[in-house]
């Protein structure tokens, strides 16, 4: 899918709008409804807000959703496992299934999320590959399953930041459309 840089501003901007103007959001249907309507004719989409975030569907089926404790799309890829341990604040899967990206935060450590999604990736069928772990920093990539999967979990003032970046393999490389 080829994106431009002007739908990618639009969308970024809606999520912004979105999330910085809740008393908006919470006026009722209709500035609800106004919202939804100008930011899906903005980007090409649907736009549905709601008490948590956002979520953006465009005409191909990637789903976008930002916002506290979301859950996963329904095209969620079901051979990936999800991370049971945190808030979903982030997600993105593409309509074809082919890239996931996700972002979870959670209180336990760094080392601890990515070892904790990394034994769910490898129940799943899942290798473990590259590992780097410094300075409240964990990242490991995963091959096997469907996807490549990149699993990246920072600390930062006692949060952690989980992140999931997925792409699907095709004879035994990424995903190419």
């Amino acid at each position: 899918m080829t994106r431009t840089p002007h739908r990618l501003t639009a969308v970024a901007l809606t999520g912004l709008l979105a999330l910085g103007i809740p008393a908006l959001a919470g006026c009722g249907n209709v500035a609800e409804n106004a919202i939804e309507q100008a930011a899906g004719d903005a980007i090409g989409g649907d736009v549905e807000l709601s008490d948590g975030g956002l979520t953006v569907t465009n005409s191909d089926g990637t789903q976008m959703q930002l916002g506290e404790n979301m859950s996963v799309p329904d095209n969620w890829p079901s051979g990936l496992p999800t991370y049971d341990g945190g808030s979903l604040v982030s997600v993105v899967v593409e309509g074809d299934g082919s890239t996931v990206n996700a972002v979870w935060t959670t209180e336990e450590a760094a080392e601890d999320a990515a070892a904790t999604y990394g034994a769910a990736l490898e129940s799943a069928g899942y290798t473990a590959g590259t590992t780097s772990n410094m300075a409240g920093m964990a990242n490991t990539e995963y091959t096997g399953g469907e996807f490549t999967v990149n699993v990246t979990a920072l600390d930062a003032d006692g949060t952690t930041t989980l992140m999931v970046n997925a792409e699907k393999q095709r004879s035994g490389r990424a995903w190419e459309p």
